[in-house]
């Protein structure tokens, strides 16, 4: 598997700005390989895998690219969220305790992010969560918990759209 992970990058590198590969690749780390693991920790850094190669990789190379942000948003919902994979459970509790650790609580605590600016910037960098855009969000489909994937999907697919529009203005 760790040579699966090399191969990956390897050929990502070699066509940095193509979102079908970057999309293809955290398919197959999310679904295809983490189903192999018979742990639940296991698999779930098989699917964070999956999310972080996209999410910190395949957007850099691809700023603004709504297919991304799409399989983002598809990663979240169907392989977190639903109950496709045996170990779903376990991903939505880990998942929640990321995000309770992260956030704090179950929503956007607007006084704790002024007194702790570093809060903000920790969403950004690690989980490429913009405020202003989870702010948006909550305002339109809202209050949401962001300690639920189908919340994270909600936001990916916001973010995607959001750049779909931008893009066909232009």
């Amino acid at each position: 598997y760790f040579e699966l992970v090399q191969l990956a990058n390897w050929i990502a590198a070699l066509e940095p700005r193509s979102a079908e590969i970057w999309s293809y690749h955290a398919w197959n780390m999310a679904y295809n390989v983490s189903i192999m693991m018979a742990d639940p920790e296991d698999r779930w850094r098989w699917v964070q895998n999956g999310l972080r190669l996209l999410r910190d990789k395949g957007l850099k190379y691809n700023p603004g690219d709504p297919r991304l942000c799409v399989e983002i948003g598809w990663l979240y919902q169907h392989k977190i969220g639903s109950s496709m994979d045996d170990a779903h459970r376990y991903y939505r509790r880990r998942l929640a305790e990321e995000m309770t650790t992260l956030l704090g609580g179950p929503g956007i605590d607007n006084q704790r992010l002024e007194a702790e600016p570093e809060r903000a910037a920790r969403w950004r960098d690690e989980y490429q969560l913009d405020v202003a855009i989870m702010r948006e969000v909550d305002r339109r489909y809202g209050p949401l918990d962001w300690r639920e994937p189908e919340t994270l999907a909600v936001y990916w697919g916001f973010r995607g759209r959001m750049w779909a529009d931008r893009a066909s203005r232009l």
